[in-house]
C-alpha cells in the first residue's frame, strides 16, 4: 500500500503538524541535575530532521514529589525550563513541532538500566489513596489542598512551556503515573468527589481545565492513556467501549485536542468483541484526533520475555511490514497518528527512510543504544 498518507499534514488543535509521524517519548535520563544540555538538544533535532513531523519529549516532572528517580528533565526548575527552550528552537529549525509531556509519577517509582548507580533523595510519594497497583499502601493520599497544588503545578508547567516556545503539551496519563491513577479503581479508593464511579474522572478533568486555562485556547494539549501498566501488561482501565467512553467523553469535553493510546502492540484489537484497535475506539467514541503507538516495525515489542523485576527493554530486529499496516490504518481512519519509539532511538532517520521507500535500511534495535544519545 502507498505509504503517501503519512505524509499528509494534519492538524492537532491549533498546531498543524507535517506529516503523521511522531516520536514518542522515552525517558532517557541523561539530565544531570535535572538539566538538559546540548546533547539532549541534538538527540532531538536529530529526530526531527530525520523527518518526524512531531517530537513528544521525555517525561518532564512537574514537580519534586512526581519525578521519577533518576536524572529526567525537572520542569519545575527555572534552569531547566530554560533549557528546554533550546530544544524547540531546535526542532523548529529543523521544521518540526515539539510538545513536552508533562509527568507525575505518583505512587510509583520504576528505575530503569540505563543509569543504575543514580542515586536521588527520594520524596514521599502521593496518590488519590496512597496505594501502590499492588493495591499496597506505597506514599501518602493527596487531601483537598494537595489535589489542587498538584494541579497548579501541571499548570504552571503547561505556562513556562509556552513561554519556552513549544507548541503545546502532552500529559503522561498511561501506564499506572497519576492521572491514571485516579481514573482506575484499583488504584483511587477515595469516597469523595474525586472517588466513586463516575467521579473518577474529576481530577483529570479539572487538570485539563487548569492547564487549558494556563496554555490559552490555541495551545493543543495532548492526553496520553493506556490500559496496561508498567507492573501489571494485563491491566485494565476499561473493561468494555462503553466503559472507555465514559472515561474518554468527560475529557474530551473538558478540551483535549488529542488522545495518545498507549498500546504494547499497535494493531491488535482493543476488546474481543471487534477488531478496531484501542487507539480506534478512543478516536470512534470522541471523535478526537488519535495518535496511536506500540511495537511500530520491531519484531519484539516492549519488555517482550522481559519482567518489571528483572527490568530493561526487548532488543528487535527491524518488521518493515508494519509500515503498510500504519498506513491502512490512516486511511481507515483508525487514528491520525503514528509515534515511534525504539525504532527511532535506532533510526534518527526513521521517517525519511519510510518516505525515500528505504525502509529495508532500518537498523534494529539494541539495548546498547539506551546508554547514548545517538
Amino acid at each position: 500500500m502507498s505509504t503517501d498518507i503519512l505524509f499528509q499534514p494534519v492538524k492537532i488543535g491549533a498546531m498543524e503538524v507535517a506529516n503523521r509521524i511522531a516520536m514518542a517519548p522515552m525517558t532517557r535520563e541523561f539530565s544531570p541535575d535535572g538539566i538538559p544540555g546540548g546533547d539532549v538538544v541534538d538527540y532531538y533535532r536529530r529526530r526531527a530532521e530525520g523527518g518526524a513531523g512531531l517530537i513528544i519529549t521525555e517525561g518532564m516532572a512537574v514537580n519534586a514529589a512526581g519525578a521519577h528517580d533518576g536524572p529526567i528533565p525537572l520542569f519545575f526548575q527555572e534552569e531547566t525550563v530554560r533549557a528546554s527552550a533550546a530544544i524547540a528552537s531546535a526542532v523548529h529549525d529543523a521544521g518540526g513541532k515539539i510538545v513536552p509531556q508533562l509527568w507525575h509519577v505518583g505512587v510509583q517509582d520504576s528505575p530503569t538500566e540505563v543509569n543504575p548507580t543514580t542515586v536521588k533523595q527520594k520524596p514521599r510519594r502521593v496518590g488519590p489513596s496512597g496505594l501502590l497497583g499492588t493495591g499496597d499502601l506505597g506514599g501518602d493520599t493527596l487531601d483537598d489542598n494537595g489535589i489542587a497544588d498538584t494541579i497548579a503545578d501541571f499548570a504552571r508547567a503547561t505556562r513556562a512551556a509556552r513561554d519556552a516556545g513549544f507548541d503545546g503539551v502532552e500529559i503522561h496519563g498511561a501506564h499506572g503515573y497519576l492521572p491514571d491513577q485516579f481514573l482506575w479503581p484499583r488504584t483511587n479508593r477515595r469516597t469523595d468527589g474525586y472517588g466513586i464511579a463516575a467521579d473518577r474522572t474529576r481530577f483529570v478533568v479539572e487538570l485539563i481545565k487548569a492547564c487549558k486555562a494556563a496554555g490559552g485556547s490555541d495551545f493543543p494539549f495532548i492526553l496520553r492513556f493506556s490500559q496496561w501498566k508498567t507492573f501489571d501488561y494485563d491491566a485494565r482501565l476499561a473493561e468494555t467501549p462503553d466503559e472507555l467512553g465514559a472515561i474518554l467523553q468527560p475529557l474530551a469535553d473538558a478540551g483535549v485536542d488529542a488522545f495518545h493510546c498507549s498500546t504494547r502492540r499497535f494493531w491488535e484489537p482493543g476488546f474481543a468483541s471487534d477488531p478496531r484497535t484501542l487507539a480506534g475506539w478512543a478516536r470512534k467514541l470522541t471523535g478526537v484526533p488519535v495518535i496511536a503507538v506500540g511495537s511500530v516495525t520491531l519484531e519484539a515489542d516492549f519488555k517482550e520475555s522481559l519482567s518489571e523485576e528483572t527490568g530493561g527493554i526487548a532488543e528487535s530486529a527491524p518488521r518493515t511490514k508494519d509500515i503498510g499496516t500504519v498506513a491502512r490504518l490512516i486511511a481507515e481512519g483508525e487514528f491520525d497518528m503514528i509515534a515511534v519509539g525504539r525504532a527511532m532511538i535506532a533510526n534518527p532517520d526513521w521517517a525519511n527512510l519510510v518516505r525515500e521507500g528505504r525502509e529495508a535500511e532500518l537498523r534494529a534495535f539494541s539495548r546498547e543504544q539506551l546508554a547514548r544519545l545517538d
